[in-house]
């Protein structure tokens, strides 16, 4: 009897074991579940990213750090992925010129510190939300060195993006924050925002100055299209348009049926084989005292004797230009052609040189309505205000023209009438 009762007893008691056993290896793997996870690609040792990926519970954050450079095309699709360099020179390389190296489709991606070459483009966010690319270099893709495309947002911050085979950043109907970074030397646009995209240009999200320098892209530095529109602030956009190709864009930032607020801050020049700001069929603010930066902005040394050199507004564009300075521009420093309109204060336009060399210049049925505070036209080796052909008017004529303090080369004002 008394041996029945001690078997029982250490059943019970292996049975207890077992149970207090079982509950802590849930608990483990549960503290697994909770932990976010870190793993380590070895480029060298034959290590993959895809393979990393594949690894953790998908519900919870995977950061993977990067040695070495690693030939492989990468799809994301699980959220809250960090893929990150572990030393400096970490490189994603793609070897298929028709795929891109990396892909992302979830949400909260982030690429930092890596280089990114090869493929067809380089980076492409496709419907991805909260994409975001830090410190990185991505160069020598096959087209485009980042894309948003397809309602994907986020911010390109701390990146060079150089000599890729078409844009440098892409944002196509999606939306885009470009700040703290280098886009230059790239085959056709800086910066190209496409198909009702919009995009922050050296401003943060928080609206801080964050400006960028995108230059020497061999079409426009900027290029914002179909129903796009931009924010650009702080940023030094120098000597785009590189080529020569006949029908090639080659101004600093262009604009066509779209809008731009060029809030202030920006430096356009050197955009010798086209116009500062060039705008067909679209809006523009130059000068936005809403935000908490400066005005001011610098349009010179654009321009060549097949382009109008400062802002040229055609085909119905609206621009508002306060305070800018827009001086030796190759033609007129302000041009409005073909029923544009512009409103005007502040503004310094001087030193504009032939052919034309005119302070502004008015056509085809545009319109200039000056007013307070006084600007100063004076110096171009034209007229100070030409409005070439009859229909083209000035408001408040002849008062109108006084906050223009014109002093200029040939006749300060010529054929301008009221409305």
């Amino acid at each position: 009897m008394k041996v029945r009762h001690s078997l029982a007893c250490t059943i019970a008691a292996l049975s207890l074991v077992a149970l207090h056993a079982r509950a802590d290896s849930d608990r483990d793997r549960e503290r697994d579940r909770d932990r976010d996870r870190t793993t380590t690609v070895d480029c060298a040792a034959g290590d993959t990213v895809a393979t990393a990926l594949r690894q953790g519970d998908e519900r919870k954050s995977l950061t993977i750090l990067i040695n070495g450079s690693c030939s492989e095309h990468v799809q994301i699709d699980r959220n809250d992925v960090t893929l990150a360099a572990a030393a400096p020179g970490a490189t994603i390389s793609g070897p298929d010129p028709t795929t891109d190296v990396i892909r992302v489709t979830a949400s909260r991606v982030a690429i930092e510190g890596l280089t990114v070459t090869g493929g067809r483009n380089g980076i492409t966010a496709n419907g991805a939300s909260g994409f975001m690319v830090r410190n990185a270099l991505v160069q020598n893709t096959g087209r485009n060195g980042i894309t948003y495309a397809r309602g994907a947002s986020g911010v390109v911050d701390g990146t060079v993006v150089t000599g890729n085979a078409r844009d440098g950043v892409a944002i196509d109907a999606a939306q885009g924050t470009v700040i703290n970074s280098r886009v230059g030397q790239n085959a056709r646009m800086g910066v190209g925002v496409f198909n009702g995209g919009s995009a922050r240009i050296g401003i943060d999200n928080f609206n801080n100055a964050a400006g960028n320098a995108i230059s020497a892209n061999a079409s426009n530095g900027i290029h914002i299209v179909f129903g796009s529109s931009a924010l650009i602030a702080m940023n030094q956009i120098t000597g785009n348009g590189t080529s020569d190709a006949p029908g090639n864009l080659r101004n600093g930032i262009n604009l066509a049926s779209a809008s731009a607020d060029i809030i202030g801050g920006n430096t356009i020049s050197g955009h010798t084989g086209g116009t500062g700001v060039n705008l067909v069929r679209s809006t523009a603010i130059f000068g936005d005292a809403l935000f908490d930066l400066t005005t001011v902005n610098t349009i010179s040394g654009n321009g060549s004797p097949a382009s109008q050199g400062g802002i040229f507004a055609f085909n119905g564009s609206s621009v508002t230009i306060r305070d800018a300075i827009i001086t030796n521009n190759v033609g007129a420093g302000l041009f409005l052609s073909f029923r544009s309109q512009a409103q005007i204060s502040g503004n310094t336009i001087q030193n504009n040189v032939p052919p034309g060399g005119d302070g502004i210049r008015v056509v085809l049925g545009s319109a200039l309505f000056p007013t307070a505070p006084n600007g100063v036209v004076s110096g171009n080796a034209g007229f100070g205000l030409l409005c070439a052909n009859p229909e083209s008017s000035v408001a408040n004529f002849p008062a109108g023209v006084a906050p223009l303090g014109l002093t200029n080369g040939l006749t300060d004002v010529a054929g301008c009438t009221g409305f």
